[in-house]
């Protein structure tokens, strides 16, 4: 009993102490702005990313899974105090873009010019990389979900980037005590990889100022 209340409690300070580190100022998009919004995709060249930093080659997540993904950031988005773009406008502007770019081109830019045929002030563009379903039921697993994507929001005026990047893959407590606080808000539960996602896009989306 007195070892479980020892790792409650360095736990609790880790929490603390990740709270207190200084984080780079977000300028967040005004009240007043147009936020065009693409569909998820996962980019299976590098050219397709807008960075650089994961690898890319992993296994391809199913169309379902993309469907559910931008239905769930479209359902928080409604709550945004911008005026959002939905991606079946989006798309069309994708299309002709894509006809008149060449393929020297950055992904960067190819989203810029996306963004400016809506027209919009800011596009937020999501991608997923690896998606893992929990393998198991709720209070015992096999395996785990894991959950990798990346939500890029690009100043079309400034022509500056916010990126928010989400890699979780749920952690029995005694395996990462940093993870206590999402222990307790999870029930102390196993969750799926939808759910797992949704904290993703919950944070990103506040982090972004959306």
């Amino acid at each position: 009993m007195i070892r479980k209340y020892l790792i409650l409690i360095a736990g609790a300070l880790l929490l603390t102490l990740a709270a207190c580190a200084p984080r780079e100022p977000v300028h967040y998009p005004p009240e007043d702005a147009v936020v065009a919004v693409a569909g998820f995709s996962q980019p299976k060249h590098r050219w397709e990313m807008i960075t650089s930093h994961i690898t890319v080659g992993q296994k391809e997540i199913d169309r379902d899974v993309i469907e559910k993904l931008d239905s769930d950031l479209a359902a928080l988005l409604r709550q945004s105090r911008q005026k959002m773009v939905y991606p079946e406008m989006v798309e069309q502007c994708m299309d002709l873009v894509a006809a008149d770019t060449s393929p020297q081109s950055s992904a960067f830019h190819f989203w810029v010019q996306v963004g400016k045929c809506i027209p919009a002030d800011y596009i937020l563009v999501p991608f997923v990389f690896e998606w893992k379903e929990r393998i198991g039921g709720s209070y015992g697993v096999q395996e785990p979900a894991a959950v990798v994507m990346e939500l890029n929001l690009i100043d079309l005026q400034e022509l500056q980037l916010q990126r928010f990047y989400f890699d979780e893959r749920q952690f029995a407590l005694l395996e990462d005590l940093s993870s206590i606080g999402k222990f307790f808000r999870r029930g102390g539960k196993w969750i799926s990889a939808r759910q797992l996602a949704n904290e993703g896009l919950e944070q990103g989306v506040r982090e972004l100022g959306l």
